[in-house]
């Protein structure tokens, strides 16, 4: 899975002189979304990596950087350092853990990859690169763990099943953002591959929701996708669609199955109230969130109190005794947010994904070529988060709000590094062509 990478690296190997810079700038770029699914962890052990560089350019520009562009990524840094403020107060008011705040202080510290990767510089075919592979990775563990494991739901590395067919969908609809940036290289095809692939986790991973971001980010990625690649992008969108349908009637790949399940277990809940099966859980936990919205608007029940709300309700006779009760979170992003921490939480989760998605739109409506690609990249991310949101919660575990904060923040970052606000780099000689 390393070949790109591998190969790659041998036109920096075949240079006089090595720049250990443009080496790490490199690196860091492909590795960053490479690791994401591939490797145990990889999200942090990438956080991990970027603060370590940030530390070291503290000295060469990297705060000034960030007072320049202040104007430009304001929104997005107020998101995710609102959140952590925010987090910070209910954990004083509220005599709460210490490690309540792990998850906020990831969002606060992803910032840094902004500045990280606008100071190095790293061509962003590197980045893409690193996308593409770790998509097609992923599908390759996919397919080694249901064929190879008989694990019916595959979960690669992430230890969910949802999760990793979320990610893998939103890394392949990524990875199509590159036509352009490949066409001359060796990997012109890599784009619409990892694409297959994303889907193809999806399918293993028999995870409905993926599916919801894929449709919901289908519109503006063929729309504007088309202008900048061409037919292509249609040509490979296409064919993932066909494949798609056509897996639907293959039996061993059990997508009809979950189709018809689903439809079933909504009749069973409406009709018989069955609040046991998948899908009736997750109603069930929509109509607790709701009670407990009702009853606690502003400030929610409380971000570890979901659970106990829940007893509490299924005690009092409000809800069945089901599956349902042992769940910790809504199963759907706005509803969690606002029955665990109220209206002042969502305002920060909406400004999480608003943020973002403003910086985004105006990258791809005001530029062209190599930075519009990324714009729309950006604004795929962040629309699948938004669709998968719907039936899952995407900041519950920390792999989904890690890897949402690093990508955001990684593309925000190679948006800015050609604007003159950004600290010179040392001068690449390195081509991933």
């Amino acid at each position: 899975m390393l070949y790109c990478f591998m190969k790659l690296a041998k036109v920096q190997t075949r240079q006089c002189q090595i720049d250990g810079v443009q080496v790490l700038a490199s690196a860091l770029a492909f590795l960053l979304p490479f690791m994401s699914l591939v490797v145990e962890g990889g999200v942090h052990i990438g956080q991990v990596a970027v603060l370590l560089v940030a530390i070291w350019l503290l000295n060469k520009g990297l705060p000034g950087f960030y007072a320049r562009n202040e104007h430009a990524i304001r929104w997005t840094v107020a998101g995710f350092v609102g959140y952590f403020l925010i987090s910070l107060a209910r954990l004083l008011y509220f005599h709460q853990a210490l490690h309540t705040l792990d998850g906020p202080s990831r969002l606060l510290l992803a910032l840094s990859c902004i500045g990280v990767i606008a100071c190095l510089k790293p061509d962003v075919r590197w980045f893409w690169l690193g996308l593409c592979s770790g998509t097609i990775g992923a599908a390759i563990i996919a397919l080694i763990q249901r064929f190879a494991f008989g694990i019916e739901r595959v979960e690669g590395f992430t230890h969910h099943p949802i999760t990793f067919g979320d990610l893998a969908v939103a890394m392949g609809a990524m990875s199509l953002c590159a036509l352009t940036a490949l066409r001359q290289t060796r990997f012109a095809l890599l784009p619409i591959v990892a694409l297959f692939a994303g889907v193809a986790v999806a399918v293993l991973s028999e995870s409905r929701g993926a599916w919801l971001g894929f449709l919901l980010v289908l519109p503006p990625l063929l729309k504007f996708g088309g202008k900048m690649h061409g037919r292509v992008l249609w040509y490979g969108a296409g064919i993932v669609l066909l494949a798609c349908v056509g897996a639907y009637f293959v039996p061993a790949l059990g997508i009809a199955r979950r189709v018809a399940e689903a439809v079933s277990e909504v009749n069973q809940y409406f009709t018989v109230q069955n609040a046991g099966t998948n899908v009736g859980v997750r109603l069930e936990l929509w109509k607790a969130s709701l009670m407990m919205i009702a009853e606690h608007p502003w400030l929610g029940v409380g971000r570890d109190a979901f659970h106990a709300s829940l007893q509490a309700m299924a005690a009092q006779g409000r809800l069945q005794h089901s599956t349902a009760l042992e769940f910790s979170s809504s199963h759907n992003d706005v509803l969690n947010t606002l029955a665990t921490g109220g209206i002042l939480d969502l305002s920060f989760l909406l400004l999480m994904y608003a943020g973002p998605l403003m910086f985004f739109w105006k990258v791809l409506k005001s530029s062209s070529g190599e930075r519009a690609a990324l714009g729309l990249t950006g604004l795929v991310l962040v629309i699948c988060f938004i669709g998968f949101g719907l039936t899952d919660v995407m900041f519950w575990l920390m792999i989904t709000k890690v890897f949402y904060a690093m990508m955001v923040c990684t593309i925000m970052g190679f948006c800015l590094a050609t604007s003159t606000h950004a600290p010179a780099a040392p001068a690449h000689t390195d081509s991933p062509g």
